[in-house]
């Protein structure tokens, strides 16, 4: 007999997490019998709007913003220290 491994993805979620998912799978799947028309990317665009007004977003985006501003800020000291240096 060959075993083949299920994948896993992260740690299992937990009660509250698996309560808040069948919530919000319910407010969609109603919705969408409201609305017909939605499409699985406005589906998909709402839920990330939601996260990010919520204050759930992803950490990724947060740290991809930072590094920007910073380089940002790096940039322009650089260039002020230079025009003062010239």
């Amino acid at each position: 007999m060959t075993y083949v491994p299920t994948p896993t993805y992260g740690p299992r979620p937990s009660p509250q997490s698996q309560e808040l998912a069948h919530k919000i799978e319910g407010v969609i799947r109603e919705y969408r019998q409201t609305h017909p028309g939605m499409s699985p990317a406005d589906v998909e665009q709402a839920v990330k709007l939601a996260q990010s007004r919520a204050g759930v977003g992803s950490s990724a985006v947060r740290a991809g913003v930072l590094i920007l501003v910073a380089l940002g800020l790096l940039l322009a000291l650089g260039a002020a220290f230079f025009m003062q240096v010239t």
